[in-house]
């Protein structure tokens, strides 16, 4: 079952990130607690905003660590965080996918459940969040909205 949550976290792309980081967080805790880890696919905007939510996963959550990598880096060893961006391909099946890129993945309802990520900047980044949220109904989806 697809179910959709959009999330506002701030109103700059700095609160997004570290909103983005406890989530991910609580997320990876949780599954800690069931009989497997599940598998999450955060998605930024970009090449340099997955750089820096990578280094942000060291740091935060400050009481946890969590093992991630950048999607592209086959060095590191399997994690169940995976950090993408468009242009990089994600192949596993992912339990969640946490989206920071305002505009869904055109592959959105292949998870479990999808965090779209929303930036309240009275611009162009909540507009394509926007945006999103109408092609969830379009697709039949009823998205919860959390503010």
């Amino acid at each position: 079952m697809e179910k959709v949550n959009f999330l506002t976290a701030g109103q700059s792309e700095e609160s997004a990130l570290i909103f983005t980081c406890d989530l991910v967080g609580k997320l990876y805790l949780n599954s800690l607690k069931k009989d497997h880890i599940e598998l999450i696919n955060l998605r930024c905007f970009d090449a340099n905003q997955a750089h820096a939510i990578d280094k942000l996963l060291w740091q935060i959550p400050e009481n946890l660590f969590i093992p991630h990598k950048l999607i592209n880096d086959k060095k590191s060893k399997e994690c169940k965080v995976e950090i993408s961006y468009p242009g990089t391909r994600a192949i596993k099946n992912y339990d969640f996918l946490i989206n920071l890129n305002p505009q869904l993945p055109s592959n959105y309802r292949d998870f479990r459940e999808t965090y779209q990520i929303v930036i309240k900047d009275d611009s162009s980044l909540q507009e394509k969040a926007r945006i999103s949220y109408k092609k969830c109904l379009k697709d039949g989806i009823k998205p919860n909205y959390i503010d």
